[in-house]
């Protein structure tokens, strides 16, 4: 994983507590298999898909802006195992829901 981003992810924890990492760096072909977009952050180990839902969701997301993330996508509907928030620091600033 890219040195920064682990940085970034600590703060988060260092902030929440500890985090359900779901999803971080990928291969291209279990990126092909979990319907990942094909130049995911995933496959350039600057993503990673966290299991969170109700009120850390939101902080979870303000603490991500402040920290720097550029890409936030957030999956909040369905059962609770289901629910993620995908946080990333490609060269670009998105927001987005599933």
């Amino acid at each position: 994983m890219d040195e920064n981003f682990m940085k970034m992810l600590q703060s988060l924890r260092d902030k929440l507590g500890p985090l359900s990492i779901t999803s971080g760096a990928r291969c291209e072909q279990h990126n092909k298999d979990s319907g990942g977009y094909p130049k995911s952050a995933h496959l350039q180990s600057m993503g990673a898909d966290i299991r969170i839902y109700g009120p850390r969701a939101l902080a979870l997301v303000e603490h991500a802006r402040r920290v720097g993330f550029s890409g936030i996508g957030i999956k909040q509907k369905g059962i609770h195992k289901h629910r993620f928030i995908h946080l990333d620091i490609l060269p670009r600033q998105a927001l987005w829901s599933y």
